[in-house]
């Protein structure tokens, strides 16, 4: 009689449904990514070193919110930074539904010339009052930037561009000093893109919305400002 030969190690998915684990793989890998693009930023909780009170100080810049608010943030944002524009509205909602946070906006133009053109726009319409108008104007904007674009949306957003033209002139080292400072403060916290944020003694990198801005704003007014 023949001897019967032993069946041999049954075949692995892969190798029986190479389609479907393909298919599951793509999956997975697609969860994934979309777990990590979507994830709450983490944050960092800070001391009061000398740069973080420099980030803190009130030096004038743009911001909204009352003096004696319990919570400051600080945001440094890009105005073709898609992130920035998509969770930028947050901010205000959280200064209006709050109404004890003071939001400090620190321009920081690192995506090309264009950035640079319209943060030096939005900073010379703070002189009119129209920062706010033009800075929530350019973030609304979906087209891409530059010179002319960047001007037909400061006049939409209600500024007198003349007027913007020659207080952009008469400030230009006003204007390029903060910008200056405002790219070493990132740099010195060690940030490496936009947006970011100081919330009370929390750093934040990565867009929050506002249920994570809420959250960020009551685990800083808990802990209190750096120390």
């Amino acid at each position: 009689m023949a001897l019967e030969t032993p069946p041999g190690p049954r075949p692995s998915l892969v190798a029986r449904r190479p389609r479907l684990t393909l298919a599951i793989a793509l999956l997975l890998g697609a969860a994934m990514s979309f777990y990590l693009q979507n994830r709450p930023p983490p944050w960092r909780a800070l001391t009061l070193t000398p740069v973080v009170a420099a980030v803190l100080k009130d030096d004038g810049g743009p911001r909204i919110g009352p003096d004696d608010a319990d919570v400051v943030v600080v945001v440094f944002t890009d105005y073709q930074c898609p992130v920035c524009k998509r969770t930028d509205a947050a901010l205000e909602r959280v200064a209006a539904n709050d109404g004890r946070v003071r939001v400090v906006y620190k321009d920081w133009p690192i995506l090309g010339e264009a950035s640079v053109l319209a943060a030096r726009a939005a900073l010379a319409a703070d002189a009119q009052g129209k920062y706010a108008d033009v800075h929530r104007a350019l973030m609304a904007s979906r087209s891409k930037l530059d010179a002319e674009r960047i001007r037909d949306i400061a006049i939409e957003a209600g500024a007198d561009w003349p007027r913007l033209q020659a207080d952009q002139a008469a400030r230009a080292g006003e204007i390029e000093a903060r910008l200056n400072r405002q790219a070493g403060q990132a740099w010195s916290l060690g940030v490496e893109g936009t947006p970011a944020y100081l919330v009370g003694p929390y750093l934040v990198k990565g867009g929050l919305d506002d249920r994570d801005l809420a959250r960020a704003v009551a685990a800083a007014r808990k802990a209190g400002p750096p120390r």
